[in-house]
């Protein structure tokens, strides 16, 4: 299946890198006995479902809208970060459990210079892939592939725990490894959290901010004929932004020169706001309101 897109080819970069550094510090963790590695294969693992959940929201977010759907697909992008927090959930939760038994039960991990190399290996490389999907999914003003590459971003810090956990473990403290490993788990815990906490304001149509409202009116106030403006409102779908507002005009416009200044609202708005998808322009007459002015 080709990747075009330019979000999509580096979440297939990233899926491949995550399934393979995943398979390589589980078998690093298992033959080495170090529940922190395992712990760290499993939080990769979840990286590659993760990006498999990233492209299937891109693919269906895109799809036109028809009859069935005649708002468009957005919202699949809303539905993948739901399903992806919950995948983060359990799996923090499964790793914790390990975690916990082991430092009842105990366990021997041996500690060797090629697990320190792979710690050091998984940092950079997770490092660099974090960077390059923020980078890109910023660039594209897309929030599933910034939430993914701070995914990244902490599993490249749960590395670097690893590799001090393998020299606290050298030094003589065998609990080291297992410590680090509920830390991993709070980590993935709290990061799925925090994005089921933004999928579900976005399911619940919240505000895409102060700052996308106020440069929505501003730009709508530098459109020529607008004499003012009020009753902006703006939510989010997926990545994108849909709203509505009111434009006041002269009364003494016809109803094609109304029209029309709606017309270059929506066309300003669509090309100066980031993100804006939609937009619904609402022309009202004013006779008392000045250029610039907000009612």
């Amino acid at each position: 299946m080709p990747f075009k897109n330019p979000l999509e080819r580096v979440t297939a970069l990233s899926m491949l890198t995550t399934t393979c550094l995943g398979i390589v510090e589980i078998l690093a963790g298992l033959a080495s006995g170090s529940i922190a590695f395992v712990a760290a294969g499993a939080d990769a693992f979840t990286d590659t479902l993760n990006s498999i959940g990233v492209i299937t929201g891109l693919r269906i977010s895109r799809r036109p809208a028809d009859k069935g759907h005649p708002y468009g697909h957005h919202k699949a992008e809303t539905f993948a970060l739901m399903v992806l927090a919950i995948i983060l959930v359990l799996a923090g939760a499964r790793i914790a459990y390990s975690a916990v038994e082991r430092l009842y039960l105990g366990g021997i991990t041996e500690v060797t210079v090629e697990l320190a190399l792979l710690a050091l290996l998984a940092i950079t490389v997770l490092g660099a892939l974090a960077c390059l999907k923020i980078r890109t999914g910023r660039r594209f003003n897309n929030s599933l592939v910034v939430a993914d590459g701070y995914n990244s971003l902490s599993d490249s810090i749960s590395a670097a725990a690893v590799l001090v956990s393998i020299g606290f473990v050298r030094l003589g403290f065998p609990q080291a490894d297992s410590i680090v490993a509920l830390g991993i788990s709070v980590l993935i815990f709290r990061w799925g959290l925090g994005i089921g906490r933004d999928a579900l304001n976005v399911f619940m149509e919240a505000s895409p901010g102060p700052e996308v409202i106020a440069k929505i009116k501003r730009e709508c106030l530098g459109v020529q004929g607008v004499l003012g403006c009020h009753h902006c409102r703006a939510r989010r779908a997926g990545s994108c932004i849909l709203a509505d507002l009111h434009v006041l005009v002269s009364p003494k416009l016809s109803i094609e020169e109304a029209h029309d200044v709606a017309t270059r609202v929506e066309r300003r708005l669509r090309t100066k706001v980031p993100g804006l998808d939609s937009v619904i322009v609402h022309v009202e007459p004013c006779k008392e309101v000045k250029r610039g002015k907000k009612r």
